[in-house]
């Protein structure tokens, strides 16, 4: 297995191959590369881990060649749950996890 298989295995929901990329890459950690007893255990795949989760709690609802893949809140908080607890196990900062930002008004 390859690191960004082991990410593609935490859900079912279609992450594209290009975010796993990225989110391992981003990470430090080679995407093609394969997963050893070493690398699973590292903080670079914990990041990237968390960084998986934290995809899922904002990505939407589709429906790809006949199939539905819906998340409720309680599972996006379980998402949120999950980066967090794996970022704080590695020292990171978890601030930034499952924040929206935007405007919510009508004067600037």
């Amino acid at each position: 297995m390859t690191v960004q298989q082991s990410l593609k295995s935490l859900t079912a929901y279609p992450i594209p191959p290009a975010t796993l990329q990225d989110i391992a890459e981003g990470c430090g950690l080679q995407h093609d590369a394969d997963l050893t007893p070493e690398i699973r255990n590292s903080p670079e795949m914990k990041r990237a881990k968390a960084r998986a989760y934290a995809y899922l709690i904002t990505a939407p609802n589709i429906s790809q060649n006949g199939v539905s893949f819906s998340f409720t809140a309680e599972e996006r908080k379980q998402f949120k749950k999950l980066a967090v607890d794996l970022l704080k196990e590695i020292g990171d900062d978890t601030s930034s996890i499952g924040t929206k930002y935007g405007y919510v008004g009508e004067d600037f």
